[in-house]
């Protein structure tokens, strides 16, 4: 009781003053000793607080918002974010494929991932996750969605052989006409790459 009144007494006290000051004015007494009392509670609640018995509901551990779990000593550690969930090394660029001068940057572009087997292998796996929908199992653009789409590129086609492995590596980040852009799913530059090998496979590069 004297907790509850402790931590609301001023809540309390407010909502007593305004339904008293609705009585007939002869009863300024009433009012006067009940302020008194919650008043009295209210320094009393804090003088019990004072002694270790009575704060076991007071004072407990808890956690709040973005703290981690509480450690063997009974204190909540600093929250941090996974590992790789927050950039460290700052945005990447954007890659400019609608002007000449962007796209002379973007086909200089090299994978530092070398084409081998294990590279073609992880961007089977990614194509298979995000592009085999649209682009269908070999590229020919027949995925499961590319009816609902209307068109879906022949990624196997001389056109898209003769692009760059960095128009290619554009495109899957950025996006382009009703493609949508995967850079925000395959976060990873590396993965990307891996990727633009396995479509060179799917287009009858040999793989090193």
């Amino acid at each position: 009781m004297f907790r509850a009144v402790g931590r609301y007494g001023g809540r309390a006290v407010t909502r007593m003053v305004g339904y008293l000051t609705a009585l007939p004015p002869y009863r300024p007494t009433a009012l006067l000793a009940l302020m008194l009392t919650v008043s009295a509670c209210t320094t009393l609640d804090r003088a019990i607080g004072k002694v270790p018995w009575f704060t076991t509901m007071r004072d407990q551990p808890n956690v709040r918002p973005f703290e981690g779990p509480l450690d063997s000593s009974g204190h909540a550690p600093k929250f941090l974010p996974p590992d790789g969930s927050v950039p460290v090394t700052g945005r990447e660029d954007s890659l400019d494929i609608t002007s000449d001068a962007g796209l002379r940057i973007v086909n200089a572009l090299k994978s530092p991932t070398a084409a081998t087997a294990a590279s073609v292998e992880r961007g089977g796996r990614i194509y298979n996750t995000y592009c085999i929908v649209c682009h269908g199992p070999q590229g020919h653009g027949d995925g499961t969605v590319a009816g609902r789409i209307g068109y879906v590129p022949d990624l196997t086609l001389d056109i898209t052989k003769q692009r760059s492995d960095g128009y290619l590596y554009a495109i899957i980040r950025h996006g382009r006409g009703v493609m949508p852009r995967y850079g925000d799913k395959i976060r990873e530059s590396a993965d990307r790459w891996n990727v633009v090998s396995y479509v060179r496979k799917l287009q009858g590069q040999p793989t090193p």
